[in-house]
């Protein structure tokens, strides 16, 4: 008569699966994290002026923004009042934009502001908006 053979059963975890699984979520929320601090404002570190009534910037368009230093960004080229007509016609020629969103530290010299909506203007773009923060 042959013995029947007892099946050894293991009580031990195969956490290598767990891990695999661990590092991938890790990996997707890394890659998601970042592509979403990316995709939000170029990072251009503005004290903006507040005012009582604010439009959402519900379409998309060039942003320009003019630190107080006067250095000036053009989507997420930096360069100066000199420079500041070649850089904008350089993201001209990528896309076609119909409005540009101007946001300008409070500080900054309403000659500097004026310069920059003066040379949007002749390149045929009469659509700007002037991005401010809420007042409350």
């Amino acid at each position: 008569m042959k013995r029947g053979r007892r099946l050894k059963l293991m009580a031990e975890m195969n956490i290598t699966s767990l891990a695999d699984v661990s590092f991938t979520l890790m990996i997707i929320f890394l890659i998601a994290g970042i592509s979403t601090a990316i995709a939000r404002r170029q990072g251009v570190d503005l004290d903006l002026p507040r005012a009582s009534t604010i439009e959402p910037q519900t379409r998309e368009g060039l942003e320009i923004s003019i630190q107080k230093d006067g250095t000036i960004t053009v989507g997420r080229q930096k360069t100066n009042r000199q420079g500041f007509p070649k850089a904008f016609g350089d993201q001209l020629s990528r896309r076609d934009y119909d409005r540009v969103y101007l946001r300008a530290d409070k500080v900054v010299d309403y000659g500097l502001v004026m310069y920059v909506i003066g040379r949007v203007r002749e390149q045929g773009i009469t659509n700007i908006g002037l991005v401010a923060l809420p007042e409350n």
